[in-house]
């Protein structure tokens, strides 16, 4: 069995690096005790940023990177990314404690802001490095099987939104001070409950020394509490982004157990991995985009999408539930072909939720060639008053910049326009660090262009000077841009 099939079924897959030795492991854990014990030490409110992630964490551990180039895991993402994946900039040295966290979903940007909507296709991924033994009493990281497809709603009546997806937001504040450990789980079983999806399977990660795990990056999880007789048990925190399409293979054979509300979306997202259209799906009369449950929303859009029942999406996308919106988009994005024009056209309508999820929609490599799907995103980004909806269409710019743009340095551009300093103002400071999340995005789209097209080499000098942007997120994509074979 190849890994594409558990983490496109559960969301996540174990594996067992081949070349660290006992010692090595070993030596990993010392480095996070060393790292902690500076961290505890510190003063700073950005320790953060300055001991416990991203740049400031390989600096102290190096040794790292052996894990993020050992052959088994380089296999495993090559296998779900494709082979010119990119590591991503953020990355996090956890430790558990006393505290439980609530079930949750990361925001997908770092500190748990939102960029864009969840793709469900294998475009990001999650790994979780344990350096020591992780049993029951130490604090195991808990994952829901499956959750990587369904979400909550995350808009306000005023229009702002959630970052993060926790799915309790008041639990921190009524429940991690609580010494009722029963207490905390009976909200964290509630939480969870308020998905909708009834029947849901949850897993605590018991690890042996040294293994891995790779998620996908939008899998349901949560840190459980360690017992206070526990050793220190630490997490190394990668994120990874698929940087091209799949390439056109055979596909597997049909998944055999599984949910049934679960086959469209995983029969969908495995012939994408394969570089194939949309697949046959038998349709269930009990699903619907506008059930209360969220699988059978997911269920009914790729459904609705593989029986060509574009008109019901398309009402979708403008229905007054948030949920249906969402269910709708998912849809449109996998029956693009058919209905291209009619979701561009929605990029117009007056709801700016609305707005939001069809630009998402538009993210497909296929509508590279398609000059009026260029022009519109170029135009949002000038005319878009919603950053939501401007995020959205860097995010989506960046899909359909795997294809065959017509004019690749005219869009990229376009995107370094928009990345010049005060032209996108700073919209978040979550966890000190103030920035724009449609910058990030629009990096993103940039690496997603360099690595698939041929630019200017009169381009080359401002790309090299975004490496140093004040935004380490934004930096870090120009990073994997200079660095692009």
């Amino acid at each position: 069995m190849t890994v594409l099939e558990p983490f496109l079924v559960d969301g996540f897959v174990r594996i067992r690096p081949e070349r660290l030795s006992e010692s090595e492991h070993d030596q990993l854990y010392k480095a996070a005790g060393s790292v902690y014990a500076e961290a505890d030490a510190s003063e700073r409110d950005t320790v953060h940023l300055d001991v416990l992630g991203d740049r400031a964490l390989l600096q102290r551990i190096p040794e790292v990177r052996s894990v993020l180039e050992d052959p088994a895991i380089t296999a495993a993402l090559t296998e779900l990314l494709g082979r010119d994946y990119f590591l991503h900039p953020h990355c996090f040295l956890h430790r558990a404690g006393e505290f439980d966290q609530v079930f949750h979903q990361d925001g997908n940007l770092p500190w748990n802001e939102r960029g864009h909507f969840r793709p469900h296709r294998s475009d990001w991924a999650l790994l979780f490095y344990y350096p020591q033994t992780v049993t029951l009493e130490n604090g195991p990281t808990e994952v829901v099987a499956g959750s990587q497809y369904w979400t909550k709603d995350f808009e306000r009546e005023d229009g702002t939104w959630h970052a993060g997806d926790a799915f309790d937001r008041k639990f921190f504040s009524e429940v991690m001070p609580s010494t009722d450990t029963d207490f905390r789980d009976r909200r964290n079983d509630a939480a969870l409950d308020s998905l909708g999806v009834p029947a849901l399977e949850r897993q605590y990660l018991t690890m042996s020394k040294g293994e891995a795990v790779i998620c996908n990056y939008d899998i349901a999880h949560r840190g459980s509490r360690q017992r206070s007789d526990q050793t220190p048990r630490y997490l190394y925190k990668f994120y990874f982004a698929r940087t091209t399409e799949p390439v056109s293979a055979s596909t597997n054979k049909a998944f055999g157990q599984l949910r049934p509300e679960l086959r469209p979306v995983v029969e969908y997202c495995r012939r994408w991995q394969r570089g194939h259209s949309l697949p046959t799906v038998e349709k269930n009369n009990a699903w619907s985009l506008n059930s209360h449950r969220e699988d059978q929303r997911i269920a009914a859009a790729y459904c609705h999408a593989a029986h060509t029942e574009h008109a019901v999406l398309l009402a979708g996308l403008t229905n007054e539930r948030e949920a249906v919106r969402r269910a709708a988009a998912y849809g449109l994005r996998a029956a693009h072909q058919d209905c291209t024009e009619s979701v561009l056209a929605l990029t117009q309508n007056e709801n700016q939720s609305t707005r939001r999820y069809a630009y998402f929609a538009l993210g497909n490599a296929g509508n590279a060639a398609k000059n009026n799907i260029i022009d519109t995103i170029l135009k949002c980004f000038a005319d878009e008053p919603d950053d939501l909806a401007r995020s959205n269409a860097a995010y989506a710019l960046g899909q359909i910049s795997r294809g065959a743009l017509a004019d690749p340095n005219r869009v990229m551009r376009a995107i370094l326009a928009r990345l010049e300093p005060g032209v996108e103002p700073d919209n978040t400071k979550m966890h000190s660090l103030p920035r724009s999340t449609v910058r990030q995005s629009l990096a993103y789209a940039a690496l997603q262009l360099a690595r698939n097209h041929e630019l200017d080499k009169g381009l080359a000098a401002t790309l090299e000077t975004l490496r140093s942007d004040r935004d380490r997120y934004v930096a870090g994509f120009f990073d994997g841009v200079a660095r692009s074979p």
